[in-house]
């Protein structure tokens, strides 16, 4: 598609997942059955308390579930919220409930940010906050 470049993608953050993609699967845990679509909008309150609803079934490891979650429900950086700091905020949240790695749980998203851009390109739905998105994960320390 782009003559074996990354096109709007930014090569650094490219090859940074590349990388740490690898890592996910030499890590010494059992693959596991995951949702598939763990976002914002798949879960619901009901009368039987919360539902995850429009499982995909993947395997792959527990912690990359918290990509979805990460990026989603955001769809503009224009309304003056301090991503930045909201993104950090999660990422202490998931740490502290879910016991993962802050840098991990970084990985993780930033990975799923890159696929979003990537899925945006491929069917012209819209890549542009998901770049956006990966920028901000990259740049984080």
């Amino acid at each position: 598609m782009f003559n074996g470049g990354t096109g709007p993608l930014n090569e650094k953050i490219v090859e940074r997942v590349e990388h740490s993609v690898k890592d996910f699967f030499a890590e010494n845990h059992m693959p596991v059955l995951m949702h598939g679509d763990f976002h914002h909008f798949n879960i619901l309150s009901s009368e039987r308390g919360w539902l995850i609803i429009d499982p995909k079934g993947v395997i792959g490891p527990a912690g990359y579930e918290v990509g979805p979650l990460m990026i989603n429900p955001w769809d503009s950086f224009s309304d003056g919220i301090n991503y930045r700091l909201k993104i950090k905020r999660r990422i202490d949240i998931l740490h502290e409930h879910l016991g993962f790695e802050r840098e991990r749980i970084l990985e993780w998203s930033l990975a799923h940010a890159v696929i979003s851009a990537w899925w945006g390109i491929e069917d012209n739905t819209g890549w542009e906050f998901a770049l956006q998105f990966a920028e901000l994960l990259a740049d984080l320390k």
